[in-house]
């Protein structure tokens, strides 16, 4: 007998090439930011959770330096991370350093209005 519910595609998802820092400790070089049903989670790249929260409850702001380097500052419980959500991954897919900065802003913006459509800040 097979389960025959619908599988429901992520809001967001990087796949794994997301850089996740905690301060100036990097957590996870290829870690992943899921955002599905309302809720964010942060994961390593063996899959490991490294916190998970409503979007309501999550506050997303541009780094420091955010022309240079668009990394972005999420609050999640009090902790602040440090995101690069698909940097790395454009740059393997062959894309110079400015057109990765592009993709990066994009996909900055694209999760940015997700958050705010689920209550969060951004």
């Amino acid at each position: 007998m097979s389960d025959s519910s619908p599988v429901i595609a992520p809001e967001f998802d990087t796949g794994p090439w997301a850089t996740i820092s905690l301060g100036m400790k990097v957590l996870s070089k290829r870690g992943r930011l899921v955002v599905s049903d309302g809720h964010l989670g942060l994961l390593r790249e063996n899959g490991d959770l490294i916190e998970s929260a409503p979007l309501s409850a999550v506050e997303v702001k541009k780094g420091m330096l955010y022309s240079l380097v668009p990394t972005l500052q999420l609050i999640v419980g009090g902790n602040k991370y440090k995101l690069m959500l698909s940097y790395e991954r454009s740059i393997h897919g062959g894309l110079g350093d400015q057109q990765a900065k592009e993709v990066q802003y994009e996909d900055n913006d694209r999760l940015s209005e997700v958050v705010r459509k689920h209550g969060g800040k951004a």
